[in-house]
């Protein structure tokens, strides 16, 4: 309930509110700076990179816990002697950039000047003040924060302005000592002004949502991780960096709708569909609003009858900007959620599918038909569906949904999923030959093409013996499986950004199964020559994919270490 009261905060908060709620901030804590109006680095140094300081001696693992990657601006919030604005500029590359953002100048002259004689071309320096990082709108993809925030003597303000500097879905990283009554050291109990739970609620407050913390990584400070959650009205030109998550429940969904269709995804020679990201968003608000939502549906002899309402004003309002919206695409062609089957069926019976909406005071009545006795089965089947996006939001979202005809045929074969869901299909045979052997080692060499809406072969193909193994008996630790990606296949390892403004679809479909597959340890690399063939910059390809020398040498490397040689052509 927290995260959805603070969800609602987000999306009805404008900059002008913030800044007005900032404006009345007082100093929490009036001359804590004062010892940094004209520090002396070389001092500092010696005091803050040293062994001895916990966050020094773990700057590694905590870099690495950021999962920053190439191409992302970070921004080092009270950068101080650069330490880790040093380590994020190794992490980012010739094309991300690392901004160090401190109160003193000569703090940032010693960054600058350090910076250079490492060859670090990639770092900036920004002097800020008291109550404001003094950042762009839009241009962070990373904040860290290491024990400065107890520093900020206008808290309020100075995250209100990081909020705003911030890109959509942006990270910020709090590293702050912990302050616990009767366990803490003197030291931190007089200097440091408030605990882990006050900081996080004025970083929340001003809209930032609480995604979690490292808890085992260090013991005298804490780490916790936020995010600027990404806008029901941002826009697709709206500026972004490296793809962190994978969206697996992007689409439409509350009121109506679609999946793949002709021109995956790019409308009936349309081209860009430039209400893409915006239509994602709105549904992604009602499944984040959907204990909110309430909805009935009538089945009817050609078709349903649909009443979804609110009682909250705004979700009412995204309701009904939604279906229109949906509307419209049912009737251009440009669909979205096209890896989910039933969706993508619909879709492609569209222009048999009669849709009329009707706004009411709480939301919208929406009649579909069609004259088509199968398509009046889909109509009905993906009605059920979207119900069930009303009751369960982004649980039921993740999942796909089998047309009806798909269903019956699946139930004829009885299909069987026993270790990888919804993927590679198997039908038990436990009579027969040549059963999995425990112990076995597989390299499946992917060159295999797929249309952008569809998941590669290859992939696929890992699931089917992972559940060839479970159908026997075995489990997933009994079979040792790397897949790598090169040839047509390389742009199945894409994130979910580059993949989708690249192909002008909603999301990269196979990035749900390489994270399905990487959980039972299965191993999925990607060419790093085919990259470069293909046009794709390295931080275009997913997070925790790992990029491989090429795909020739990972494949040799595979079979003299005893793999079996299997191509996907």
């Amino acid at each position: 309930m927290k995260a959805l009261q603070l969800g609602l905060l987000v999306m009805g908060m404008t900059s002008s509110l913030l800044l007005a709620v900032s404006a009345q901030e007082k100093s929490v804590k009036p001359g804590i700076n004062d010892t940094f109006k004209n520090p002396n680095p070389k001092d500092f140094v010696e005091k803050f990179e040293v062994e001895s300081r916990e966050v020094f001696a773990k700057r590694r693992e905590i870099v690495e816990a950021c999962q920053i990657k190439p191409g992302l601006i970070v921004a080092d919030i009270g950068a101080g002697t650069g330490l880790f604005t040093r380590l994020f500029s190794e992490k980012v590359g010739p094309e991300g950039k690392v901004v160090a953002v401190d109160i003193a100048q000569k703090f940032l002259d010693h960054i600058q000047k350090t910076s250079q004689g490492l060859g670090q071309k990639n770092v900036e320096t920004r002097l800020c003040t008291a109550d404001s990082t003094q950042l762009p709108p839009g241009s962070v993809d990373v904040a860290f924060i290491c024990d400065v925030y107890h520093h900020f003597e206008y808290p309020g303000k100075s995250m209100a302005s990081l909020f705003k500097a911030m890109k959509p879905g942006g990270k910020v990283y709090l590293i702050d000592f912990r302050r616990v009554e009767g366990e803490s050291k003197e030291w931190t109990l007089k200097h440091v002004r408030a605990g882990q739970e006050v900081f996080e609620a004025e970083i929340e407050k001003v809209g930032f949502k609480k995604l979690g913390e490292e808890s085992k990584l260090l013991k005298e400070n804490y780490f916790v991780r936020f995010e600027k959650p990404v806008s029901k009205t941002a826009q697709v030109d709206q500026p972004h960096g490296n793809e962190n998550e994978i969206a697996q429940s992007d689409g439409p969904g509350m009121g109506r709708g679609m999946g793949r269709g002709r021109g995956m995804g790019m409308g009936r020679g349309m081209g860009r569909d430039v209400n893409m990201q915006t239509d994602m968003n709105g549904f992604h608000y009602l499944l984040q609003n959907h204990e909110k939502v309430r909805r009935t549906v009538k089945k009817v002899e050609k078709g349903v009858e649909t009443l979804t309402e609110s009682d909250d004003a705004e979700v009412v309002k995204v309701i009904q900007e939604h279906v229109l919206a949906m509307k419209k695409r049912l009737e251009e062609g440009r669909g979205l959620r096209f890896w989910d089957e039933l969706f993508a069926e619909i879709f492609i019976k569209a222009d048999k599918i009669k849709m009329i909406v009707e706004k009411t005071p709480k939301g919208v009545r929406v009649t579909e038909t069609s004259d088509d006795s199968s398509v009046v089965s889909l109509i009905q089947s993906h009605a059920d569906v979207v119900s069930k996006f009303a009751e369960h939001g982004f649980e039921e979202a993740h999942k796909n949904h089998q047309v009806p005809a798909a269903k019956a045929a699946a139930k004829s074969v009885k299909l069987e999923y026993p270790i990888i869901a919804r993927f590679g299909g198997v039908l038990p045979r436990p009579k027969a030959v040549d059963q999995p052997k425990s112990g076995s080692k597989v390299v499946f060499d992917t060159t295999a093409d797929s249309k952008p809406g569809e998941v590669n072969k290859g992939l696929d193909r890992a699931a089917r013996l992972l559940n060839l193994y479970g159908a026997a008996g075995l489990n997933a630790k009994d079979v040792r499986i790397t897949v790598v990606l090169h040839g047509e296949a390389t742009k199945a390892a894409l994130g979910q950004k580059a993949y989708a403004e690249r192909f002008q679809v909603e999301t990269n479909p196979n990035l749900i199964l390489i994270r399905e597959l990487q959980k039972v340890g299965v191993e999925v690399v990607v060419c790093g020559q085919a990259l470069q063939y293909k046009g794709f910059s390295d931080n275009e390809v997913a997070e925790k994919l790992a990029i491989v020398a090429s795909a020739l040498t990972a494949v040799i490397n595979r079979q003299a270490d005893g793999y079996s040689y299997v191509p996907v052509p």
